[in-house]
């Protein structure tokens, strides 16, 4: 199987006397007396041409010796179309994630193969393609792929912001129905459309980062990272919201919703301070958690950058403060509010900003380095709960005595 490729010739470009062992693709001297051990271990790369890429392809398909030339090789030259298709599916075959530019006709079969194609022309290459650029060399891959990581980035922020979002909503709506009262049509209309939905587009508008590292972001809905950040968000916010509830229900100048015809539900008017406390704490949360994850580098620009997102925020913030501790009576009557001790305020105010301190530490320090450990932690709980936990014990008991 391997006689073919001693067909196969691989010299240095520069003349000098190193040559590679055919089916090892392993540097090799010619000249023993000059040999030189460094110069046998240095780095190095292949040059191929379309010739030599089809006689291998024939010949040398899944031996050792075809996976080393695909991934030591940096230039191929004199390929057909059928060649670059070909070329980029081995790739694909080895696990990489390929990317093609071209700029020509006969590049168009392998922009359709490769997951990422990038047309330099506007061309037959760009019908193609699903990326057209006008720059005409290869430079703005790197800026595609800054793009590529800043939108991953972007989208998952959304994501994760209009699931907690829901989270906070949902537990407002749970407390003030266990006192048979909601939210006003007014504070509704406000969360919705004032709040939530301008945060999210600004969310939306930020820019890539200016430099490339090496970590690609998390690219799944469902990866650790995710799912930790969505769980401990949610029991921060929750737990906040009922702890400012709890409070606010121990206080002397308090009182509870109560309805206008005993016996009668629905007859409990919403406005009261359980209400006016939810409402207010809930709406401090909302922009304080589009903050938290407005997260900047390495993917996208930081939050200072998005002046669009930070004069939303501010200016929500500044409205809602007003709406606390301004003597606003116009805007309390709009959003169904009672007024509250001015003291309590102060308080309520200090809760959502402990609250949005914790979730900011949590997003950016505690919640990554607790994702993986809390992961294994599942897996050996199901193990554990399926029963399959002394399966793979008792396998791996007989294994080491088969090996012993």
């Amino acid at each position: 199987m391997f006689v073919p490729l001693t067909s196969v010739e691989w010299k240095e470009s520069t003349g000098q006397s190193i040559e590679l062992d055919p089916v090892t693709l392993i540097p090799k001297s010619t000249d023993p007396h000059n040999a030189c051990k460094t110069e046998l271990n240095r780095p190095y790369c292949l040059a191929i041409t379309g010739a030599a890429f089809a006689y291998l392809e024939r010949h040398a398909q899944g031996t050792p010796a075809w996976k080393h030339m695909l991934m030591r090789a940096a230039v191929f030259a004199r390929m057909s179309p059928e060649q670059k298709a070909a070329l980029v599916d081995h790739l694909q075959q080895l696990g990489y994630i390929s990317g093609f530019c071209g700029d020509g006709a006969n590049d168009c079969a392998a922009l359709k193969t490769a997951d990422i194609g990038v047309s330099l022309s506007e061309a037959e290459a760009s019908v193609a393609a699903p990326f057209t650029s006008r720059v005409s060399d290869i430079s703005c891959v790197v800026q595609l792929v800054r793009e590529g990581r800043c939108s991953i980035a972007t989208s998952i922020a959304c994501f994760k912001y209009l699931g907690i979002y829901s989270i906070v909503q949902f537990t407002t709506c749970c407390i003030l129905y266990s006192y048979d009262v909601n939210l006003t049509n007014g504070q509704f209309l406000f969360v919705d459309l004032f709040a939530v939905l301008p945060i999210t587009v600004c969310l939306d508008r930020f820019e890539p980062f200016s430099r490339l590292v090496p970590r690609r972001p998390t690219a799944s809905l469902a990866s650790k990272r995710v799912i930790a950040s969505l769980i401990g968000h949610t029991v921060l916010t929750a737990g906040f919201q009922l702890a400012v509830f709890a409070m606010s229900a121990s206080q002397s100048w308090y009182h509870a919703p109560e309805p206008a015809t005993p016996g009668d539900p629905d007859s409990t008017p919403e406005k009261g301070d359980l209400n006016t406390i939810l409402f207010v704490f809930s709406a401090f949360q909302y922009v304080f958690m589009g903050v938290v994850f407005a997260i900047g580098p390495p993917y996208r620009q930081r939050a200072i950058r998005n002046y669009a997102f930070v004069l939303v925020t501010a200016s929500l913030l500044a409205f809602e403060l007003g709406v606390l501790l301004g003597p606003l009576p116009g805007l309390r009557s709009l959003f169904g509010l009672v007024k509250v001790q001015v003291g309590w305020r102060f308080v309520v105010f200090g809760m959502a900003v402990a609250n949005f301190v914790m979730c900011y530490f949590g997003e950016r320090v505690v919640f990554p380095l607790v994702a993986a450990p809390a992961a294994k932690m599942c897996r050996l709980a199901r193990l554990v709960f399926t029963g399959r936990l002394s399966e793979i014990a008792r396998r791996n008991s007989t294994k080491g005595l088969i090996d012993a």
